[in-house]
């Protein structure tokens, strides 16, 4: 049932990110030009507290030439964001080519009981000779 309902999920967040569209003000603010990562949807359940399960869709706004996208395991350490160095699983990319979306999943199964966590998602797509970068967090579990 649990993945019958992630799988409806997912397939809704890329309906509707195919139809978003994000636009970045370049100079002076009167210019505006596509930006290439259209969205950044997370599904994250916390299963115990030492457990979660994370799955990051990256959609683009066109097809990119090249792509990577790194995802963070961040822990608030004194009301401060700070990657978790000390989890095996801190970081995971994916780098590719040809592709209009990404999709990232995992289990972290080594959480600190008590600790807050997020996930940031940097990424980087080139379109023919123009590159994008775009950092995007998720909400705290």
């Amino acid at each position: 049932m649990k993945n019958k309902v992630l799988v409806v999920a997912l397939t809704l967040v890329m309906v509707f990110s195919f139809t978003a569209a994000s636009f970045a003000a370049t100079g002076g603010g009167d210019v505006t030009q596509p930006q290439s990562t259209s969205g950044v949807d997370f599904i994250i359940d916390r299963t115990s507290g030492t457990s979660a399960d994370a799955e990051v869709v990256v959609t683009f706004s066109s097809e990119a030439d090249e792509y990577s996208v790194v995802v963070y395991l961040q822990k608030q350490v004194d009301g401060v964001w700070k990657n978790d160095l000390n989890n095996p699983d801190y970081v995971f990319f994916n780098n590719g080519l040809n592709s209009r979306t990404v999709i990232f999943s995992h289990t972290y199964d080594s959480l600190t009981r008590g600790t807050t966590y997020r996930l940031k998602c940097i990424c980087r797509d080139i379109h023919g000779t123009s590159e994008y970068r775009s950092t995007v967090y998720s909400s705290s579990f």
